[in-house]
């Protein structure tokens, strides 16, 4: 059974939405997912995982809570949210973060094809594609843009681009 995080700081939950709100999610935006529970559960405790190591605004409200929600000291369109503020946004983003998990884990890099860089037509037709570089050990997003990274936007510490000085 999946423990919800519900805005209280809980020391042992393990996601944001249910694998019902999940479900609901997949049908809405045409997404696909596990049909049996326990996977779409797992798919949701491997995104609250993938969003924990990321650079939220805020500290976590308490020491002792497993997620990295709720946060004190958030600061969004000039105001100063409250300490048990848990964003729809957070909720949405992990379920778009678990069908992007999900769709990587049934179309892997290894599998995938860069742009075309050669097309030549002379009775037969030879085509060839870029190599999809993977040196870093992450995972290449499915798409161009994720949904998850649009949801999460406000709420990181650095949104867009940002320079580093080497």
């Amino acid at each position: 059974m999946l423990i919800i995080e519900d805005g209280t700081g809980k020391p042992d939950a393990e996601s944001y939405a249910s694998a019902a709100d999940l479900v609901l999610y997949a049908g809405k935006f045409g997404v696909t997912i596990p049909a049996d529970e326990p996977a779409q559960e797992a798919l949701l405790r491997r995104a609250a995982l993938a969003m924990d190591g990321k650079t939220w605004k805020g500290r976590k409200t308490d020491s002792d809570q497993a997620l990295a929600w709720p946060r004190r000291g958030v600061e969004l369109d000039c105001q100063i949210k409250p300490d048990n503020y848990l964003p729809a946004r957070i909720q949405y983003g992990q379920m778009a973060l678990a069908t992007e998990i999900h769709q990587d884990d049934i179309d892997p890099v290894e599998k995938r094809k860069g742009a075309v860089t050669l097309e030549r037509v002379e009775g037969a037709v030879t085509r060839e594609y870029a190599t999809i570089p993977n040196t870093s050990g992450r995972l290449l997003p499915a798409a161009p843009d994720r949904p998850s990274s649009t949801q999460f936007a406000d709420y990181l510490q650095r949104r867009g681009l940002f320079a580093v000085r080497a």
